[in-house]
């Protein structure tokens, strides 16, 4: 299958998801999906991918997705929660996703049996001293903490200034747009000098990046609209 599709099938599903956590365990299924979605990116981001457009090409790094998703769910946080909710979630995640890295570290120091190896060399490729999600979850928490910290910040002036449902694609893509081109600049350099890929292709994966990131913000937008309706179940925020 064509990994545009799959990209736009993703996105589509991953958005779902976020909007489901909210309707069935409100406040606190947002802050889950976040956690996951941390997590799951940081893994992912290590696996480069082509998308072809037809007349063109964009090579790109996937987890751009997870991402999108976490931004979506800080957004709809900081909409439905404030600002304060929304900056805790920050928080959390990176406490959330720096502990699996280091519990998953510790298990590639044990010696494991010969019918387990695949497993083995899977582990030691992710998660030993010189594993790609290690540098990743390094690089990456460091990077989140300052673009999600701007991210809602500017979401929250941005609701400050103008509240109505209205404005609230101006609020989603205004605090997303600035704060995705600071991160995919930051995390691509970052990644780049911890050798997770080389310097010479960071330009056009930084170019690539936010072309992706941005396709993701478009089409997240009709999930945020569709958000803003939804009320979670009773007793989901008691």
């Amino acid at each position: 299958m064509n990994n545009l599709l799959v990209f736009l099938i993703f996105a589509v599903v991953n958005f779902a998801l976020i909007a489901a956590a909210y309707k069935f365990f409100g406040k606190r299924g947002i802050l889950g999906y976040i956690v996951l979605s941390v997590i799951a990116a940081n893994l992912q981001v290590n696996k480069g991918v082509i998308f072809d457009f037809g007349l063109f090409e964009l090579e790109a790094t996937l987890g751009n997705v997870m991402f999108a998703g976490i931004f979506l769910a800080t957004d709809l946080l900081n909409e439905k929660y404030g600002y304060k909710e929304a900056r805790k979630s920050v928080h959390i995640s990176i406490f959330a996703n720096i502990s699996f890295i280091i519990i998953m570290y510790i298990s590639t120091i044990f010696q494991g049996l010969e019918y387990s190896s695949n497993f083995n060399e899977a582990l030691n490729l992710f998660f030993s001293i010189n594993g790609g999600a290690l540098k990743a979850v390094f690089v990456g928490n460091l990077v989140f903490l300052i673009s999600q910290s701007l991210d809602v910040y500017i979401y929250s002036k941005l609701k400050n200034w103008d509240s109505s449902r209205k404005s609230l694609w101006i609020r989603n893509n205004g605090s997303t747009i600035i704060s995705q081109l600071v991160d995919t600049i930051l995390v691509t350099l970052g990644f780049a000098l911890v050798g997770i890929f080389p310097m010479s292709i960071a330009f056009t994966v930084i170019v690539t990046t936010l072309i992706v990131k941005y396709i993701a913000a478009i089409v997240d937008t009709p999930f945020m609209y569709l958000m803003s309706y939804i009320t979670p179940r009773e007793g989901a925020d008691d």
